[in-house]
């Protein structure tokens, strides 16, 4: 390998590790602070973390399937309460 295209795939690995890093904290942000109300049967609920993943980011929340009625819907994270 020249010294560019050593550089290249070193910039290119390190933009990839940066974008995993930011991900993994905004999953963790989400799961300390949001959840999950289905609209249809009313269940709170926090997704695994690979169906956050693979499921359809749509404007402000995610289409995503209800644990317990199974419905696919679309879906806004809502603050948890916050113990005073």
């Amino acid at each position: 390998m020249t010294t560019v295209t050593l550089m290249i795939f070193i910039i290119g690995l390190a933009v990839l590790a940066a974008a995993m890093i930011y991900a993994a904290v905004s999953y963790l942000r989400f799961y300390r602070r949001e959840h999950f109300t289905c609209p249809k049967c009313g269940c709170s609920f926090r997704p695994k973390v690979l169906k956050m993943i693979f499921s359809v980011n749509a404007v402000e929340g995610k289409i995503i399937q209800c644990p317990n009625c199974g419905k696919r819907e679309y879906m806004e994270p809502k603050q948890d309460r916050q113990e005073e």
